[in-house]
């Protein structure tokens, strides 16, 4: 049986995610040696990124978004409930967060913010669980400044304004790596394929949210759709297409770090960890 195949059927058959993390274990150890020799080695070429790379610039996306909403529902960072952050690279604190007080029941936010949560921290441990069972030492978290923005907790609004920002650049970001060969190639595309799914979910939420609420947003980017009341699209999906827009790790950068070709700032003062680091020259 060949590599993708034997990841693929372990995903298939997974009843749970628990399950598929010790499965994926069983399924590396048997191909551990062909995936060290191939799709599994490391790259410091950012214009052809192999598929550990793209993991691990994946991971560190994961990161923040577990932290914001983790940080805004619970009130706690992520290792304090209980989730994994060493690793290689440079690890930090994560700060300008404080508890929301989430109080409508019209569109369930906190309820859903809750829930999302969860989904977030769970793709952490799954990123870094396939890295570690594949050799790999999965990435650390990296310092994170969630008030980069100077929104996001104040209140359910400025919470929601957010949520949108990470959660539609989640999905440009996992779209447009699985425009990469080294990612189409790799025996991880079922998986990276059910996280884009999820992401896909919360953003569909999260800006119905928007939307009924008649929370303004802007712009992030060419490619940015925005949702009512500032927009007239209720999804990230171009009209002309019917495709999410897509955009290389530089692009994401450069909107995470607000800036140019930078190697740091905005939500990671110190930069993200691994060999995909830098922003784009320009937005998408």
């Amino acid at each position: 049986m060949a590599i993708k195949d034997l990841i693929s059927d372990v995903i298939e058959h997974s009843s749970n995610r628990r399950s598929l993390l010790k499965k994926i274990g069983i399924a590396t150890a048997a191909t551990g040696a062909a995936m060290a020799t191939g799709g599994l080695k490391l790259s410091a070429d950012p214009s052809s990124p192999t598929v550990v790379d793209v993991l691990q610039f994946a991971l560190n996306l994961e990161y923040l978004e577990a932290e914001f909403y983790t940080t805004a529902t619970m009130g706690k960072t992520i290792d304090e409930v209980g989730i994994g952050i060493s690793g290689s690279g440079r690890s930090g604190p994560t700060t300008g967060w404080h508890q929301v007080s989430f109080s409508n029941s019209t569109v369930f936010t906190g309820t859903v913010a809750s829930q999302i949560g969860n989904d977030e921290r769970n793709h952490v441990t799954l990123l870094r669980t396939a890295l570690s069972n594949a050799g790999i030492e999965p990435v650390a978290k990296p310092e994170i400044n969630l008030d980069a923005l100077g929104v996001g907790f104040a209140n359910e609004a400025q919470f929601l304004t957010l949520a949108r920002v990470f959660e539609d650049i989640g999905v440009s970001a996992y779209g447009g790596a699985a425009q990469l060969s080294s990612v189409t190639s790799s025996p991880y595309i079922g998986t990276a394929a059910r996280i884009l799914a999820a992401e896909a979910e919360h953003v569909a939420n999260i800006r119905l949210q928007v939307a009924r609420l008649a929370i303004a947003t802007s712009k992030l980017d060419t490619v940015d759709i925005i949702p009512p009341p500032s927009g007239t699209y209720f999804f990230s999906i171009d009209p002309s297409t019917g495709l999410t827009a897509i955009r290389t790790p530089g692009q994401v950068l450069y909107l995470a770090y607000n800036a140019a070709n930078a190697t740091s700032g905005g939500f990671f003062p110190n930069g993200v960890n691994g060999n995909l680091h830098t922003s784009s020259s320009s937005p998408a």
